[in-house]
């Protein structure tokens, strides 16, 4: 704060210390006058410096900024803010690339068949047919399907008998045999299904199935026959013969793998079909081990022992839980993907030693370049719409089926994406089926 000027000195204070000069009446008379502007010009000045006295006080009362601290306030207003280093760049597919028919059934020749086989992970199959009770038997009628597989069904052994499902007895889908197998470790767990499309035989009605084999408690039984209401007879007997499993087993073979349900085999008798639900890793990746040091392994086993012991082509169809090449995933080679779950690289190494083993992922090995053809979309994400997806869901072929002179032979692959109810969508494999000659 400025000081205000001294006052002059007037002639009584000059007196009252002492002083020997004098003035008379007009010298005082003038130095008052002289004053007067000073005081008025200290007047003024008051107000401002209590103002000032305030600002200083308020000053006290606020916490003092160490030196520390206005550096850095300087530094942040002169230092610009870092940005965060962009993901490496990847790919993003999610265009459907338009598909080509393969097959005409039309032109098959010498009364060869078109048999269709659609595997669906259902996400809770209980959930799907409280929302549309008839979401199987017009999915099955509007693509004409011979087999129905269906995965993560999250059914006990009790739903199988309870009334108002009517799992059983041919009520869920008319015209078509069931063969569920449940898991015994984990309620609302795993668990598979399949249904086969009845056919007339000449030959003497089978075995009828009982209820405990339809969820696996014995390892093998004879196809359920009995039932001659809504038995499809567009064909001769020959060929409903060779349409028709002559076993249904339920087990994998291993006590460890066998209790969640996850597999079911029909033999066919030109062909082996096996329905499988492949164990996922986890959001942890705590399954990835078990996962592809055991159940790939032991599952790569059961099917090279099945094509050794019937001496006919094999295949298995499901949700195999595994994105294998950068054509099934919309945004292969995002940073976070080696650490998730299907897209592991021990998950696709295993998955290609499978493949090295004599067999083929027949969708890939007839469309090669196909892109933006997924099977699974996050809900959680809502990437269904965008199809931001993956391809977990598979039709993989012994070699001989694609052979020209074979008795079956693997003529198309696509998926059903408009398909709802999952956050699966259906897969289809068409077969042709020749008459022997």
């Amino acid at each position: 704060m400025s000081e205000l000027p001294a006052p002059r000195r007037s002639t009584r204070a000059a007196s009252s210390s002492n002083s020997i000069d004098k003035v008379d009446e007009n010298e005082e008379a003038t130095n008052v006058v002289a004053n007067e502007p000073a005081k008025k010009a200290a007047k003024k000045k008051k107000p401002a410096a209590a103002k000032k006295e305030v600002t200083k006080a308020d000053a006290k009362e606020s916490p003092k900024r160490t030196k520390k601290e206005d550096d850095s306030s300087v530094s942040s207003q002169e230092k610009p803010k870092k940005k965060r280093a962009k993901a490496p760049p990847h790919q993003r597919i999610t265009e459907r690339d338009p598909l080509p028919k393969l097959w005409d059934p039309s032109k098959a020749s010498n009364g060869s068949y078109t048999f269709k086989i659609a595997s669906w992970n259902v996400a809770g199959l209980r959930a799907i047919l409280r929302n549309n009770p008839t979401a199987l038997s017009d999915l099955v009628q509007k693509h004409d399907l011979d087999v129905l597989c269906l995965q993560e069904t999250k059914l006990q052994e009790s739903h199988l008998s309870d009334p108002k499902l009517k799992l059983n007895g041919g009520d869920l889908i008319q015209g078509y045999d069931c063969h569920w197998s449940c898991s015994t470790v984990k309620k609302g767990y795993a668990g598979t299904a399949v249904f086969v499309k009845k056919r007339r035989k000449d030959s003497k009605k089978g075995k009828q199935t009982s209820i405990s084999n339809f969820f696996g408690k014995k390892n093998a039984t004879e196809a359920d026959t009995s039932s001659k209401t809504d038995i499809h007879d567009d064909i001769d007997a020959e060929m409903a013969k060779a349409l028709t499993p002559v076993q249904i087993s339920f087990e994998m073979g291993k006590e460890e793998h066998d209790a969640e349900g996850r597999i079911i085999t029909l033999d066919f008798p030109s062909f082996s079909v096996s329905n499988v639900y492949v164990p996922n890793s986890g959001q942890k990746l705590e399954r990835l081990e078990y996962r592809t040091e055991k159940w790939d392994k032991d599952l790569l086993e059961f099917i090279q022992e099945k094509k050794k012991e019937r001496g006919v082509p094999v295949l298995w169809v499901g949700d195999l839980n595994v994105a294998h090449t950068n054509l099934e995933v919309w945004n292969d080679g995002a940073k976070h993907l080696p650490k998730q779950a299907g897209v592991t690289p021990q998950e696709r190494a295993s998955f290609q030693g499978q493949l090295d083993a004599g067999f083929v992922d027949a969708f890939r090995h007839l469309h090669p370049t196909a892109q933006g053809h997924y099977s699974y979309w996050s809900q959680r994400s809502g990437n269904r719409e965008p199809n931001k997806g993956l391809r977990l869901d598979y039709f993989i072929c012994s070699q001989d089926l694609f052979g020209e002179n074979e008795s079956v032979v693997v003529r198309d692959s696509y998926m059903i994406p408009e398909q709802d109810g999952s956050d699966h969508c259906p897969v289809v494999l068409e077969l042709e089926i020749k008459k022997s000659k």
